[in-house]
């Protein structure tokens, strides 16, 4: 199978060693699929520019995955294309476009984030609807139709576990394809006044080295890969 990991957390650097903690457990992950036999791809979503939804539908003057849109059918994309300096640059997300339509499953890696996955997952999710759009308005069929996924949350503390299964409802509701425990999550502690206390990527990589670490992955990958 063909997986893409899209690690969306803001705590990265030139290379896999400088990541955060929840793209650490993303690179985990990806790593035992491909020992599986799987070919995996992992995107660093920080590292593109990628520009914010443009509420294409709030000020009624253009529809979200239209014709005209060009290739991607976004207007984000397209208005970025045509205006970069407008736009901060060329719009990159045609590489997650293209991604989701090359992989068979695709896992979202968030850090937690005051109790919320992070600001970059989220424009993502809000890009996507161009896809989604396709079969919603435009009753075309759904790209995410029949695609697996996943969802990775780490976090020091505080509601990883609800972070991670509401990002799984939303990408449901997208139309992907779910099973209740699609979830990987880690939480350093219970602790809500537990702050400033050192590194979280040496516990969490210790962690995923141990039985129950491993565990979880098994676990884990049992229920996206069906």
């Amino acid at each position: 199978m063909r997986i893409l990991g899209i690690s969306t957390s803001s705590n990265t650097g030139t290379d896999h060693e400088s990541w955060g903690s929840s793209a650490s457990a993303l690179l985990a992950i990806l790593h035992e699929l491909q020992q599986r036999g799987h070919e995996a791809k992992c995107i660093n979503a920080a590292d593109l520019h990628i520009v914010g939804n443009l509420s294409c539908y709030a000020n009624g003057d253009t529809n979200c995955a239209d014709l005209e849109a060009g290739p991607y059918r976004c207007w984000a994309h397209w208005n970025s294309v045509q205006d970069p300096d407008k736009y901060g640059g060329v719009d990159e997300m045609p590489v997650i476009y293209d991604g989701i339509a090359w992989a068979d499953v695709i896992l979202f890696a968030t850090s937690n984030r005051w109790g919320h996955h992070t600001a970059i997952l989220q424009t993502i999710i809000e890009r996507m609807n161009t896809l989604e759009n396709r079969h919603t308005v435009y009753g075309e069929p759904n790209p995410f139709d029949g695609k697996r996924v996943g969802v990775v949350a780490v976090g020091h503390h505080w509601l990883t576990q609800r972070v991670a299964a509401q990002v799984l409802e939303t990408l449901s509701l997208m139309g992907f394809s779910t099973k209740p425990f699609n979830v990987f999550t880690w939480q350093r502690s219970f602790n809500m006044c537990l702050e400033q206390a050192g590194a979280n990527r040496p516990l969490i990589e210790r962690y995923l080295q141990s039985e129950a670490g491993q565990q979880q992955i098994q676990v884990f990958l049992k229920e996206v890969l069906g």
